[in-house]
């Protein structure tokens, strides 16, 4: 739940981010408008100039406000990225039954064994899921080898059941009358 909530967030931000990129486009070719406005009326020699440098800094700033939100918002998506990743970590330690221990101190998994594991710091999941699915996956390669090895058909000689079939008695034959 917590990914589609994210994916959605995310596809929002985005759009922000892509309406804010297309206003700041507009806002450059305004910009460059008012600039060749401006060079026109500079080099004639009338040189009137009709009040265009507030055009130009409001143009700017625009610019500039359009430019920080993408910025912003990419630092959310990242940001929101990042703590997905976080969660999924957290997630995959609680799946497999590790928890945080106030003392000893930090995360630590019971092996079904009943040995504990260390996995590290409370602060590091990340860390600490690493370290458990190397624990986890050594731990379950000897037992599939011993599955296969259980599994093995047993060979019987095919020499040793004709011998078996020989050594059945045989019909007694009666005694003559």
């Amino acid at each position: 739940m917590k990914k589609q909530t994210a994916a959605v967030v995310t596809k929002a931000i985005e759009s922000k981010s892509e309406t804010a990129r297309n206003e700041a486009l507009f806002e450059i070719r305004s910009l460059k408008k008012d600039l060749a406005k401006l060079e026109k009326e500079l080099s004639s020699k009338k040189c009137v100039v009709e009040d265009p440098a507030f055009d130009l800094v409001h143009s700017a700033f625009e610019i500039f406000r359009h430019t920080q939100v993408m910025s912003e918002n990419k630092k959310l998506t990242e940001e929101i990225d990042e703590s997905l990743e976080k969660s999924s970590f957290k997630d995959f330690l609680d799946s497999k039954g590790a928890r945080i221990l106030k003392k000893p101190e930090g995360w630590h998994w019971i092996s079904p064994a009943g040995e504990m594991h260390y996995l590290g710091p409370g602060s590091d999941a990340q860390g600490a899921a690493k370290k458990l699915e190397s624990i986890v996956s050594k731990r379950s390669k000897p037992v599939a080898k011993k599955a296969v090895a259980k599994k093995a058909p047993v060979k019987v000689d095919p020499v040793e059941e004709p011998a078996k079939v020989e050594a059945v008695k045989e019909p007694k034959k009666g005694k003559g009358k």
